[in-house]
């Protein structure tokens, strides 16, 4: 606020009610006294004479004499000046001071810091008024704070002090909205006692005393709910600030649910020391994972998804947890434990260590525990393997199929936007640019005689079909290339020498069989059927080809869930058959297959966490079929060699591509994983495209480039 200026006239001295004898007296003898005390200089003081201002008015002219009078000289009073409200303490930081000053003079406010420039300053009007001023400013909070006003008056300076006490509202931490648990905090003057009011109430509301570091914190007691907030700081009663601006805030006091793990699963056995994991939450909070009593890392839950990865955990068994606090800090309490085996590079897990029965909550102190002496083993002695644990039980889990995302999983992570962008990439980069190679490669490049017992004879062999064994059953011929295939698909999650990965191996062949069986060899007998066609059942070596690479590069690409394949047989046509009814028996396969396929992965994902020998076996064994029955079905939408895709690419184009893109959405929004899962998609983008332009590179140089050979 600026400083404003109050005129106020003072009566002349002639104006008096005086005689005209007694005024000429009283002049007579100022000037006498004024010549006496300074004989050369009339009606002005010495400026050595060190006294207070004092100025003199001209005197008013007498009209009825024809002389001017001089007005007498008055002493100045110097500055005066009050507060606004009471003169000893004020409630707040900004305060107002009013005041008089002489006529002539000016008047500084000083700053409380020396040196600093005034806060206000009045100037001299150069007139003979009498001023009344104001002057507003801020000031910090303490007590026995001296203001300084001083007056200037002919170059005397004569200054007024007042000392008053200062406290002002403090600080509430946090803007509007700002969601709490209850507890608030701010800033205060140190040692002051700051009481919260809550809608208007005391009873609602806590007090708190201000620390050292002008911190201030307490918990209001009122409920859940939405509510404004005021806060005022105080010495005494007496000394009581202004309170604060109501601020709305939300109090939050319900602890949430407690987190859920999704990954890793329960049973599963880890190589290494690092643990990635992920589960779903209560959107916006914050889940910390514990392995065995220690935190390992933080994730913040976004789309009621979350995950984080942390490493060098110590091999052995422990359980893991997790326990999520809200954006309000209220705290769940800890999931359910589940068991997790840890094995360093080539080594098996050793005896569980003691789980603790509960994780406290961070900031809760843990007892510590004193470690034994450690032996140290002498130059020729070899540790004893250590007895099978409940690590090696028939009925532990073994993790199989743990990272398989269950169907809401898949929606909150937004698999189901990506996967159409795979499809694509699919069909573009990978399905036509490989029918493009082989076709450019027809003729080239001899394939090599399969030969499986007995089966698969050429034309030349038919020379000698008389002496030729007979044809081993179809049934036979399979069950060595499932066995292969179990051992694929088992290796592809990790083996080890304990008896649940024997069990492991039984649930596989199970699923393998029941996806062959009723996926291939039911349903294109049905198929057949319907079309009024015959065929016979066929092992197909392209597939145990694909089987081959899939289980060890996703083994090496640590991709999860992993990409494998498990149907291994097809159909085969004697005679000349329409290649319609072909195809749609052929869709039928494929319809089949991936009917399974998304069967088992939906009653897995219903199945949850398992324990126990029979809920491992026949969640290892739907994983089997999952798994095994979306890779096989992406490669046989491949329109290549003997495989459906190309019966039905030879059919019906449209039908081909509505068929290839149904299952290759479907296969990508299940293979992009749940919580945790981190699949390559630039990567595996950037591979089928390398791979589209070989395919049209070779096209186009036996296309163009190639000479044509001359014929005779």
């Amino acid at each position: 606020m600026q400083p404003f200026l109050a005129h106020v006239l003072r009566r002349p001295f002639r104006n008096r009610r005086t005689s005209a004898l007694g005024r000429v007296a009283a002049v007579t003898g100022i000037v006498g006294l004024l010549l006496l005390s300074s004989p050369g200089t009339a009606f002005a003081q010495s400026p050595s004479s060190g006294t207070g201002p004092s100025a003199l008015a001209q005197p008013d002219s007498d009209p009825s004499s024809g002389q001017e009078a001089s007005p007498p000289a008055a002493d100045p009073t110097g500055p005066t000046f009050s507060f606004d409200g009471r003169q000893d303490f004020s409630p707040r930081n900004a305060i107002t001071i009013h005041g008089t000053k002489d006529a002539g003079s000016t008047i500084s406010v000083l700053s409380l810091t020396t040196g600093n420039a005034p806060v206000c300053s009045i100037d001299d009007h150069g007139d003979n008024l009498a001023v009344t001023w104001a002057c507003s400013f801020g000031l910090p909070n303490g007590k026995g704070i001296v203001i300084t006003a001083d007056q200037t008056l002919n170059g005397t300076v004569t200054e007024a002090k007042h000392p008053i006490d200062v406290l002002g509202a403090p600080t509430i931490d946090g803007g509007p909205g700002y969601l709490t648990s209850g507890l608030l905090s701010g800033r205060g003057f140190a040692g002051t006692n700051v009481t919260t009011v809550v809608d208007g109430s005391l009873s609602g509301g806590c007090t708190s005393t201000v620390a050292a570091s002008g911190y201030w914190s307490c918990a209001v007691t009122a409920g859940s709910g939405q509510h404004v907030v005021q806060a005022q700081q105080s010495w005494s009663d007496s000394e009581t600030s202004d309170p604060t601006g109501g601020l709305s805030i939300v109090v939050d006091k319900d602890a949430p649910a407690s987190p859920v793990i999704r990954s890793p699963r329960a049973g599963s056995h880890i190589t290494g020391t690092r643990i990635v994991s992920g589960g779903t939450g209560e959107t916006g909070a914050v889940v910390d994972v514990y392995v065995g009593n220690t935190p390992v890392c933080t994730a913040q839950v976004s789309g009621g998804s979350w995950s984080c990865g942390a490493g060098g955990i110590t091999p052995g068994t422990h359980a893991v947890r997790a326990i999520q606090r809200d954006g309000a800090g209220n705290y769940s309490a800890p999931s359910r434990a589940i068991t997790v085996y840890f094995d360093a590079v080539g080594s098996s897990p050793g005896p569980s260590p003691a789980v603790p029965p509960a994780v406290p909550p961070p900031g809760t102190p843990t007892p510590s525990q004193t470690p034994g002496p450690t032996p140290t083993p002498g130059p020729s002695h070899t540790p004893a393997p250590a007895a099978p644990g409940p690590s090696s039980t028939w009925g532990t889990p073994t993790g199989f199929g743990a990272s398989l995302p269950t169907l809401a999983e898949t929606i909150v992570r937004g698999n189901w936007l990506m996967a159409p962008v795979l499809a694509v990439g699919f069909i573009l980069l990978v399905a036509l640019p490989l029918r493009l190679l082989l076709m450019t490669l027809r003729g080239r490049i001899r394939r090599p005689s399969m030969r499986l017992l007995g089966r698969n004879r050429g034309p030349d062999d038919e020379l000698t079909a008389a002496v030729q064994p007979k044809p081993v059953n179809p049934w036979l011929a399979g069950a060595i290339p499932l066995a292969i295939a179990v051992l694929f698909i088992v290796m592809s999650a990790g083996l080890n020498n304990e008896v649940r990965y024997l069990r492991l191996v039984v649930a596989v062949g199970i699923g393998l069989s029941v996806l062959n069986v009723v996926g291939v060899a039911a349903a294109t007998r049905l198929g057949a059927l319907s079309q009024g066609i015959s065929g016979r059942l066929r092992f197909l070596p392209m597939l145990l080809v694909a089987a081959a690479l899939a289980a060890p590069l996703s083994r090496w690409t640590g991709l999860q869930p992993p990409v494998v394949v498990g149907v291994l047989i097809g159909i085969g046509f004697t005679g000349r058959v329409p290649v319609r009814r072909r195809a749609l028996v052929n869709l039928t396969e494929i319809g089949a297959v991936m009917l399974l396929a998304v069967a088992a992965w939906l009653f897995h994902g219903w199945l949850g966490p398992v324990d126990g020998f029979w809920a491992s076996a026949l969640s290892e064994m739907l994983a089997t079929v999952a798994l095994a029955g979306l890779g096989s079905a992406i490669v046989l939408v491949l329109p290549v060699a003997t495989l459906p895709g190309r019966v039905l690419l030879e059919w019906s184009l449209p039908i081909w591509l509505v068929t290839t893109a149904i299952v290759s959405v479907i296969v990508s929004a299940i293979i992009l994983g749940g919580a945790g899962a981190n699949f390559p998609v630039i990567g595996s983008l950037a591979v089928a495209t390398a791979f589209a332009a070989l395919s049209l590179a070779v096209w186009a140089w036996m296309r163009f480039v190639e000479p044509v050979p001359e014929r005779g």
